[in-house]
């Protein structure tokens, strides 16, 4: 790594290893260095105490990323809103109805029902849509893909998997309808898995990195379109989100309603409460 300025250069431990116009490198010129590896198609950085970095701590809900059988195309979107309140617009998929009309809204996703499971580190959040005409982004990768007609009913799967601290994996696709879609059987529909890793900057603001890997259209020709789409979509999210608080901002104690699409997001906060409480606890015990 070379600096951009003048030209110092460092090695991967950040010890400045060259400087221009002189042979003496003084021992104090070095930089800080994060344990980094690249996995899943993606650079991680652990930013915290180097000695309790583990590459297994990696979440292999992304797999999808860099697999073989599938396609992925991704970008960044930087919000200004905590970083909790992307979680929670991922957990709960019921405002693709509204938010995401041209795209993956659909009646349909708010008529049925969520499922909740998972343990003290994950959540899983399920919603199965049986035979509905579907959104208009799955229409046209149904047409495109397999060269179905739009007038096909299908089925529709939304399976999201959250794990600490805001990594998110969203299992969606559709198949025709009565073809084994919601049994697992997809073979003649199509699959996406949008992955999401969620990076505060500040308490306010946050750095969201987002691929979606398909089992269709897998050309590469076809990842800027994707990328680009998905972005829009995220754009959407965006706007909503920094609304939203602002909104809360202005009125920090207003009371909170929970319906029953947050049972997802509930149960994610509450893992995350439960893992910061409890490393304050032993950052406070380590003062004393």
């Amino acid at each position: 790594m070379r600096c951009g300025y003048h030209g110092l250069r460092f090695d991967a431990a950040g010890k400045c290893v060259e400087i221009p116009g002189q042979a003496n490198i003084p021992p104090r010129a070095r930089v800080r260095s994060y344990p980094t590896i690249i996995k899943h198609g993606w650079v991680w950085v652990w930013p915290g105490d180097a000695e309790r970095a583990n590459p297994a701590s990696i979440p292999e809900i992304f797999v999808p990323n860099d697999h073989p059988d599938w396609r992925s195309a991704g970008g960044t979107t930087y919000l200004e809103c905590p970083y909790q309140l992307i979680s929670d617009n991922l957990l709960d998929l019921t405002h693709e109805n509204y938010i995401h009309r041209s795209s993956l809204g659909n009646q349909a996703v708010v008529e049925y029902p969520i499922t909740v499971t998972g343990d003290e580190n994950r959540v899983v959040v399920t919603r199965l849509i049986p035979d509905h005409d579907p959104a208009p982004f799955w229409k046209a990768a149904l047409k495109a893909a397999k060269n179905l007609k739009e007038d096909v009913n299908c089925d529709r799967w939304q399976v999201i998997h959250f794990e600490l601290p805001a990594n998110l994996a969203l299992e969606v696709g559709v198949a025709p309808a009565g073809t084994g879609g919601l049994r697992g059987e997809r073979s003649r529909g199509v699959e996406a898995h949008n992955l999401n890793a969620i990076t505060p900057e500040t308490e306010e603001t946050t750095w969201y990195f987002w691929t979606l890997a398909r089992n269709f259209s897998r050309e590469p020709k076809h990842d800027k379109a994707f990328a680009a789409r998905v972005a829009a979509i995220f754009d959407e999210d965006k706007a909503a989100l920094e609304a939203v608080h602002a909104v809360m901002k202005r009125n920090p104690k207003r009371s909170v309603i929970d319906i029953n699409a947050d049972a997802g997001t509930i149960s994610a906060r509450r893992i995350v409460a439960r893992i910061v409480e409890a490393e304050q606890t032993v950052r406070m015990g380590a003062a004393e």
